[in-house]
């Protein structure tokens, strides 16, 4: 989109495509525009925000001829609330989700090749927070949410990697969940495990020490039970193969 007006009709948009093809409320989407303004019936707001999109998605479509390629987006009004209505329609996020989805059923049916595949293509396409920098709750919520997914998808990925003893992988995957989230202490386990198979106690070492650091200034808590279990292991040589 490159029409954009000042205005809320770019996040009404970002909103209604984490809903799309759901009637959402007049009210249910003021109160995540405006959580500070009071909800009027009609409101005047949201009216020139719903018309300020619906100007900015005929112009898209004309300039990138949406209607020839078979795709369009389209608000339409109902009783209720509003619609945006999508056909051949792709978001990456989408695309994330139901691959996290299929692949989580995978697993539930005892199908790991199949879990590790899909797995593998949704968390090839997170490139980053979700609409970073905006305060919204509901971006907020749903960023958090995405998070959690990416954190749990590439955990599976990085223990099938540790049980090939594909140990490269397992080192390239934690660091992808340590950009993600610099506290989580599965990822650190981990590396500790990693390194201690290879004979490498002091980068374990390393490790352990940068995770102890980090829960202490970020958190003011020591590494939990498990941690510390794994490296002690780790420096004894008693460490098994689970987790």
């Amino acid at each position: 989109m490159q029409r954009w007006r000042a205005g809320k009709a770019r996040q009404l948009l970002q909103f209604l495509l984490l809903h799309r093809d759901q009637t959402i409320s007049g009210r249910l989407i003021h109160d995540a525009l405006w959580p500070d303004a009071p909800w009027v019936s009609g409101s005047s707001s949201l009216k020139v925000a719903v018309h300020a999109l619906r100007k900015t998605l005929d112009q898209t479509a004309l300039s990138a001829g949406f209607g020839r390629l078979g795709s369009s987006l389209r608000v339409s009004t109902c009783d209720s609330g509003y619609r945006l209505e999508t056909r051949d329609v792709w978001v990456d996020y989408h695309e994330f989700e139901s691959l996290i989805d299929r692949a989580h059923r995978a697993q539930r049916r005892d199908d790991p090749d199949l879990a590790d595949e899909l797995y593998g293509r949704a968390t090839a396409l997170y490139e980053g927070e979700f609409l970073p920098g905006l305060p919204d709750d509901w971006a907020a919520t749903h960023r958090e949410w995405l998070r959690s997914r990416q954190l749990f998808a590439l955990g599976f990925l990085a223990q099938r990697r540790l049980g090939e003893g594909d140990h490269l992988a397992v080192i390239d995957v934690c660091k992808r969940m340590l950009a993600i989230d610099s506290l989580h202490e599965p990822s650190y386990r981990m590396l500790i495990r990693v390194h201690a198979r290879l004979g490498q106690l002091a980068q374990a070492r390393r490790w352990y020490r940068l995770c102890a650091q980090r829960l202490h200034d970020e958190l003011q808590v020591r590494p939990d039970d498990d941690t510390r279990r794994v490296y002690e292991q780790a420096l004894r040589g008693t460490l098994c193969d689970s987790r």
